[in-house]
């Protein structure tokens, strides 16, 4: 991922004085020259010199107060100041102009997971099904998880922290190793694998805020934060190994997940259906089998919904419940 470059840097700062120069005067040769010389010493160079050049490209009133003036003609004492003026101007929307540009995203299709690695080292495993974006070019380590479900390796940067924004959740850490799951409605899980995190409820607040630690998950809804540990058949991010596992979860939100792995889609017939509680864990590779079974075990039956999915919709009452196989 290309980071943007601090405009009040060294190289942000000689970057911008290249761009003045090559739009606002004459360049000749050695210049020129001087001034190739330096774009390809490190690539960082180029980067900043494109970051100054749009903003110039912007205040293209730059290019035509200084193009009109015979090339020998002696500066006016006024032009000094204005240059150094626009130099001031170009800092200042360079700055925002950075500050604004959007972050990269990342998503994957149902049924693939993606390795990401971020330029301060952090390492992130991207669930099937997800959309995970920075929040700017500026601020790589503030991340939004759009949906699904997404692992987080964290490193450790001068004690810079780590943000995942999911929903109503706000997850900070300095560095550590978590998982946050983003599923239907607006309740999102985080679990803890290593070190310490801190959730809040409110993203502009961290009142509220709860501390976890290895072996702990929470459950931010929007209205609180329900604390847990996860059990012997769960571990953090266990989808990384093929597995899924649920403990009195909604079925609407288990649908949500096997969305993500199937490319034939999986509906929920009605709120109330949705509102059922599953307790179950099984490899991703048998979710099929697991969908099948379902009507065994709760008051649901498959449809089809004449377009290549399916649909669980609520079991006629007064049918009687199908048999085990033996």
């Amino acid at each position: 991922m290309n980071e943007a470059v601090d405009p009040d840097s060294p190289i942000g700062r000689t970057a911008r004085a290249w761009a003045l120069a090559v739009v606002g005067e004459d360049f000749p040769p050695e210049r020129s020259r001087r001034f190739g010389a330096w774009l390809d010493a490190d690539p960082l160079h180029r980067r900043a010199y494109e970051q100054a050049e749009a903003v110039v490209m912007m205040l293209g009133a730059l290019r035509t107060s200084t193009a009109s003036e015979p090339a020998r003609r002696p500066a006016p004492r006024w032009r000094v100041p204005a240059v150094v003026a626009a130099g001031g101007l170009l800092a200042a929307c360079l700055a925002l102009a950075v500050v604004a540009l959007p972050g990269p995203a990342y998503e994957t299709p149902a049924g693939q997971s993606r390795q990401i690695a971020l330029a301060d080292g952090s390492q992130i495993t991207l669930a099937p099904g997800s959309r995970l974006r920075a929040a700017s070019r500026w601020r790589p380590r503030a991340l939004s998880l759009d949906r699904g479900e997404a692992f987080f390796v964290v490193a450790h940067q001068g004690g810079q922290p780590f943000t995942v924004q999911a929903g109503d959740a706000l997850v900070r850490v300095v560095g550590t190793r978590f998982n946050v799951h983003r599923g239907a409605g607006r309740a999102v899980r985080v679990e803890v694998e290593q070190g310490v995190v801190q959730v809040s409820n409110r993203p502009d607040s961290q009142d509220g805020a709860v501390t976890l630690r290895a072996g702990q998950t929470v459950v931010a809804d929007g209205r609180g934060l329900t604390l847990g540990t996860l059990d012997q058949a769960q571990s953090a991010g266990g989808w990384r190994q093929g597995r899924l596992a649920y403990d009195d979860a909604f079925l609407a939100e288990v649908v949500a997940d096997l969305n993500r792995y199937s490319r034939q889609p999986l509906a929920i017939g009605s709120p109330a259906t949705g509102r059922l509680k599953v307790t179950a864990a099984f490899d991703v590779a048998q979710a099929e089998r697991f969908v099948a079974e379902l009507p065994r075990v709760l008051p649901v039956r498959l449809t089809s919904d004449g377009h290549g999915g399916r649909i669980l919709v609520a079991a006629d009452p007064n049918r009687a419940p199908e048999p085990r196989a033996p």
